[in-house]
């Protein structure tokens, strides 16, 4: 322990006063500064310790709510950006199956379509008008998923065969006595 100073209860270190006492008529006459400095040297009294205690207490509550505060900000911040980024990730996928239902749409339509132009065709009483029909409705695309030619070369042989036919030689048909 070094002789020049004190401890108190709390462990906290004075420098001990090394002049003289003054009583408090005395203390009350010094000016100011003489005053603060023989105060530096004296023991603090109990109600300034407890009022010390007090506002060190007031002052780690306040920072521990700040901190509070602080940590329920960035905790809804985060919320906030997992919630917008899942709300995107939402309409992305929504928006993702109205295009495909949008797609399925078209097709069935194209295909119906297409399907109804195969028939008017196919009822032509010639083949020449049949032919004439195909080439002034051009058909959409059929939408299958593989693109890879379903027909015969047989089929491709006799349709080839049908179309150069200018006489009506193979596909001539009457259908007056229907």
């Amino acid at each position: 322990m070094d002789p020049g100073n004190l401890e108190d209860d709390n462990g906290h270190w004075y420098p001990q006063h090394r002049s003289k006492k003054y009583r408090p008529s005395q203390l009350a006459k010094l000016n100011p500064i003489e005053k603060s400095r023989y105060l530096y040297y004296e023991k603090p009294t109990k109600e300034m310790t407890i009022a010390k205690e007090a506002a060190l207490k007031r002052v780690r509550l306040e920072i521990r709510q700040r901190d509070a505060e602080a940590e329920d900000r960035r905790r809804k911040e985060v919320e906030k950006q997992q919630q917008e980024k899942h709300n995107e990730l939402i309409g992305q996928l929504k928006a993702a199956e109205a295009r495909n239902r949008i797609r399925l749409l078209r097709i069935r339509y194209n295909n119906v379509r297409n399907g109804e132009l195969e028939q008017m065709i196919a009822y032509q009483p010639t083949s020449i008008r049949a032919v004439r029909l195909q080439a002034l409705v051009p058909q959409k695309n059929n939408f299958l998923l593989s693109k890879a030619d379903n027909m015969l070369k047989n089929d491709r042989h006799r349709i080839e065969e049908i179309i150069d036919d200018e006489e009506m030689a193979t596909t001539k048909r009457d259908l007056t006595c229907i």
